[in-house]
């Protein structure tokens, strides 16, 4: 598929800084033709940006983005994440067991589940973790690891290894970095951790506030086929929102305000 050629000409540029036209040809088998639309729509994301005969990595593709601290992000675009997570809310139910990723939208969610009964969560975020301790009865299952102080998270091998404990979980709610045809986080260990979550997952669910789409990121978590949910707001780029739903993915829009 398209998306996918897309995202391993992003992934060699990623290792190689540039590549020409010529090269995708063979390495794909496929036409000149073909390998300018798939530059031409990775520019348009900002990608890339092509070159005679060819493409180069744009520099803020080529390192992970900086993320902005803790306490700016939990209040930029709140009310979109606050909306949310009110309607990601009806997506769980008692007794179910959840994964929940890092972030501030998901701590919008975690602030919701005291409406509901006899959850088992598992999650890697101190955040999240003692909201729900102080304010739920839910069962919590933190992940152990490598302690990323700035965000208060865990990080690293002995997380994925943390999860081979269970057989199976009901869901997992997912943040993202940015999103140009699938998650994508900056951190690498970060996303193997939600790769290691979905793998685990009956179904996969994102919240994604407007502004992280068509954000490129270094390492990419999933793809649109991995996705069951999409929660955003109207806001949201209108293209993201029809590649979504051609692929098949349920996408529900809520109010950014």
């Amino acid at each position: 598929m398209k998306y996918d050629r897309q995202e391993k000409i992003k992934q060699i540029l990623i290792e190689r800084k540039q590549i020409s036209c010529p090269e995708i040809c063979d390495i794909f088998g496929v036409s000149i033709e073909t390998v300018r639309r798939d530059l031409a729509a990775l520019e348009k994301k900002g990608v890339i940006k092509r070159i005679y005969g060819g493409a180069v990595l744009m520099d803020n593709s080529s390192s992970p983005n900086p993320i902005k601290p803790w306490n700016t992000r939990v209040i930029l675009n709140r009310a979109e994440k606050v909306n949310i997570a009110k309607e990601m809310l009806s997506y769980i139910h008692d007794n179910m067991t959840i994964a929940l990723d890092s972030g501030t939208t998901i701590l919008e969610i975690a602030r919701l589940l005291d409406r509901r009964k006899n959850l088992k969560i598992i999650t890697n975020d101190i955040h999240i973790a003692s909201e729900l301790s102080q304010n739920t009865d839910h069962t919590i299952y933190f992940i152990g690891g490598t302690l990323k102080k700035d965000d208060k998270i865990t990080t690293g091998f002995l997380t994925t290894e943390f999860l081979k404990n269970f057989s199976r979980i009901d869901a997992v709610i997912l943040a993202a970095d940015g999103f140009i045809d699938g998650i994508g986080d900056f951190n690498k260990d970060m996303g193997a951790l939600k790769t290691a979550m979905i793998e685990k997952s009956d179904r996969v669910y994102a919240v994604i506030d407007h502004t992280k789409f068509m954000i490129p990121t270094l390492y990419k978590v999933c793809g649109l086929k991995d996705l069951d949910l999409v929660i955003t707001g109207v806001c949201a780029p209108k293209e993201a929102i029809e590649t979504l739903r051609l692929a098949g993915v349920e996408v529900v829009q809520v109010p950014c305000t």
